[in-house]
C-alpha cells in the first residue's frame, strides 16, 4: 500500500477547507406571503442594498391590492418588512421619495422632514364606523374633553378646514377630577394636547380629521437650513397627524408630518391617494 506524501503546510490547509465549506450558511429560499384578501408578495429572504441606484421595484399588499414602488419608496428603504408590513416615507415639502439609502441610519434632521404614510384595509365592517372612531370617545375616555368634537372650541375655517381646538382648561379641570396632581405633568405640560381639523365630504360625513399639535405650542421645533427642513435644538417638535377615507378601495390612510405641513394638505391627500391608486392592482402577475 502506497501512501501519497504532501507537505506539511498542504496538511494543514486541506482541513481548514473542509472546516470552511461546512461553515457557509445555506442561502434562505423565498416565501411567499398571502394575506385574508388573497394578495401575494414574495419576501426574498435575502440581504438588500438599500443603496442600490435606480432603486429596484418592490411590492406590498393592501387589502386585496398589490402595490408595486421603488424600494426607496419604502421608510426601510428595502421594501415590506418580513411580515409583509410596510409604511412610505417621502419627503416634505416635496412629497418626492428619499435619495436610495438617505434614511438607513436615520439621522433627526431625516426623521424631522418625513412625510409617513401608512394604508389600512377595512374588511367585514363599514369603512365610516372605523372613520367615525377617529374623532368620538373609546369607552375607556369617557368624559375627557379632548376626545370628542362636542367639548372642544370650534373656530373659523383654517387652509379650507374646520377646526376644533382644545379646551386646555377644561381637559386639565378633568384630569384634576380624577384625581391627579396639580405639579403632575399631564396637567402642568399641553405638549401632548393636539387640535383637531376636519372636512366632510358631499353627503355632510366627516371623511378626514387631521390632529395637529395645539396651537398653544407656538414653538414649531423645525427650522430650515440650506432648503432642506431641519431640527432645531430645543425639546420636541409640532406635527399633524391626517387621518383619511379612499373610499373607492375600502382604504383608510394615515399621514404624519410637521406641523406646517397642515397648509399643503390637500396636496399631501391627494400625493397619497395618487400612491396606492395609481401603483397598485388588484391583480398583477407575481
Amino acid at each position: 500500500m502506497y501512501l501519497l506524501k504532501l507537505p506539511v503546510a498542504c496538511l494543514l490547509i486541506v482541513p481548514l477547507l473542509g472546516a470552511c465549506a461546512q461553515a457557509e450558511t445555506p442561502r434562505k429560499p423565498p416565501r411567499l406571503l398571502t394575506n385574508e384578501q388573497g394578495c401575494s408578495i414574495t419576501i426574498d429572504n435575502q440581504p438588500i442594498n438599500a443603496y442600490q441606484v435606480p432603486s429596484p421595484i418592490e411590492r406590498a399588499c393592501v387589502g386585496p391590492y398589490q402595490l408595486e414602488l421603488p424600494q426607496n419608496y419604502f421608510s426601510t428603504q428595502m421594501g415590506p418588512e418580513h411580515d409583509g408590513s410596510f409604511s412610505l416615507a417621502l419627503e416634505y415639502p416635496s412629497l418626492q421619495p428619499f435619495k436610495p439609502g438617505e434614511r438607513m441610519n436615520l439621522s433627526a434632521d431625516v426623521s424631522i422632514r418625513t412625510v409617513r404614510i401608512d394604508y389600512t384595509y377595512i374588511d367585514r365592517v363599514n369603512l365610516w364606523d372605523v372613520m367615525r372612531k377617529s374623532y368620538t370617545r373609546k369607552e375607556y375616555q369617557q368624559g375627557d374633553p379632548s376626545e370628542t368634537l362636542e367639548e372642544r372650541i370650534k373656530g373659523d375655517p383654517v387652509h379650507g378646514l374646520v377646526p376644533y381646538y382644545v379646551d386646555v382648561a377644561k381637559v386639565q379641570e378633568f384630569y384634576r377630577k380624577q384625581g391627579f396632581d396639580e405639579r403632575a405633568p399631564i396637567i402642568q405640560h399641553i405638549y401632548w394636547q393636539y387640535d383637531w381639523f376636519v372636512s366632510r365630504n358631499a353627503t355632510d360625513q366627516i371623511d378626514q380629521v387631521i390632529k395637529c399639535t395645539t396651537r398653544d405650542v407656538a414653538e414649531s421645533g423645525v427650522m430650515y437650513r440650506d432648503g432642506k427642513m431641519v431640527k432645531k435644538p430645543v425639546f420636541g417638535f409640532a406635527e399633524c397627524n391626517q387621518r383619511f377615507v379612499i373610499e373607492e378601495l375600502s382604504v383608510i390612510a394615515e399621514v404624519r408630518y410637521p406641523r406646517e405641513g397642515i397648509a399643503d394638505w390637500k396636496t399631501i391627500r391627494e400625493r397619497t391617494r395618487a400612491l396606492l391608486i395609481d401603483n397598485s392592482a388588484a391583480e398583477r402577475t407575481r
